[in-house]
């Protein structure tokens, strides 16, 4: 049984689980692959997409890790701030 009142709760309260990026391009990912063409050139569009998906997910990788290191060295300014 479906418990649409604490969905409902939860919705309300905003405590509903966030899905990151990444899910979302593996979503797609895993959607292309389960794609059958009826014809050659279906297929190519397929296979292009694919090739897009996987660049996307390598920029958001390379972007997220800038973030990171950013984050890392906000940190490090901030502290040297409190300190003087």
């Amino acid at each position: 049984m479906v418990d649409f009142d604490g969905m409902t709760r939860k919705f309300l309260l905003g405590e509903t689980r966030q899905v990151g990026t990444r899910a979302y391009l593996r979503a797609i990912q895993d959607g292309l692959k389960k794609l059958r063409p009826k014809s050659q050139s279906e297929a190519v569009m397929i296979e292009n997409m694919q090739a897009q998906i996987r660049n996307v997910t390598r920029e958001f990788i390379s972007l997220r890790e800038q973030v990171n290191a950013l984050e890392e060295k906000l940190q490090v300014l901030e502290e040297n701030k409190t300190e003087e």
